[in-house]
């Protein structure tokens, strides 16, 4: 499936009233640093990389050029998008910083942060995945209006929200780049948490690429006396598909004339969000 082109729009042409108003230019003014707060959906949660190390020393000899967008909140500001800028600026020792404001939903406010980090390529996969099912369980958007709203193809939605289901140490590992999303695609298509953590190991020991670590995988469930029986085809698909409706992981387990059908929950919300989900269908 093509890519969709929504990224390279640029954040005016997808919000052009939040940007840029109806029929006149936004008004330029300045508010002191102190006045603004992090948008609370922003989804990168790491800002001391070494491009931020690079903005820091070009706004202290150049000041902030390009304006903060933020939205009225109590005797201040919230951050709609900018606050990178924001962030270096208090770094670099501003007292006042440019700013337009704008009126915006929190979805709004959600989506142009999700939007403007993922168009500078400065989310982790797990950032990512995260504000993904922000925008599904806080503001009931299906994958596939995500898709339409961030560029990004319905399938590729799917796979990075189910990066959340990780093991703790293959998360830490994608954040810090010894793994690639490829391989965390691997170790999900394990049973088990004991099987995702030992194949790690494999990754690790042996230097495995993506490939390779398929072909280890698939070697592994061949092996005789292996607990998890691999599924027919059906039951395969109709797992896969029970698990994109839910956006949780799915297990079928059984055969198709006698089982259970098991669905993984982390949280309270996620379980209070299956239950909607479940008994909506039953009406």
């Amino acid at each position: 499936m093509a890519q969709k082109n929504a990224l390279g729009k640029g954040l005016g042409a997808m919000f052009p009233d939040l940007l840029t108003g109806s029929d006149r230019q936004p008004p330029l003014v300045k508010c002191g640093i102190e006045e603004l707060q992090p948008n609370r959906y922003q989804p990168r949660k790491n800002f001391n990389d070494q491009d931020q190390k690079q903005l820091i020393a070009s706004i202290k000899k150049n000041g902030i050029i390009q304006p903060i967008i933020v939205r009225k909140q109590g005797n201040g500001y919230e951050i709609i998008a900018g606050e990178r800028r924001w962030r270096a600026a208090q770094a670099a020792g501003l007292k006042d910083v440019p700013i337009v404001i704008r009126e915006a939903t929190d979805m709004e406010a959600a989506e142009m942060s999700l939007i403007e980090n993922i168009q500078r390529e400065e989310l982790n996969p797990l950032e990512e995945a995260n504000a993904y099912l922000t925008l599904s369980e806080k503001f009931g958007l299906s994958q596939e209006e995500i898709s339409a709203r961030v560029g990004r193809d319905r399938s590729t939605i799917a796979n990075t929200i189910r990066l959340l289901k990780l093991p703790a140490r293959a998360k830490t590992s994608l954040v810090e780049k010894k793994i690639t999303s490829g391989h965390a695609r691997c170790l999900l298509s394990l049973s088990s948490l004991d099987e995702q953590n030992k194949t790690l190991e494999m990754i690790f020991k042996k230097g495995l690429n993506v490939r390779e670590t398929e072909l280890l995988i698939q070697k592994l469930k061949k092996q005789p006396g292996k607990k998890a029986i691999l599924k027919d085809r059906y039951l395969a698909d109709l797992e896969k598909a029970l698990a994109r409706k839910f956006m949780a992981r799915v297990q079928i387990k059984g055969s198709s004339k006698k089982g259970a059908i098991e669905v993984r929950f982390t949280s309270l919300d996620e379980l209070n969000r299956l239950a909607g989900l479940i008994l909506d269908d039953l009406k």
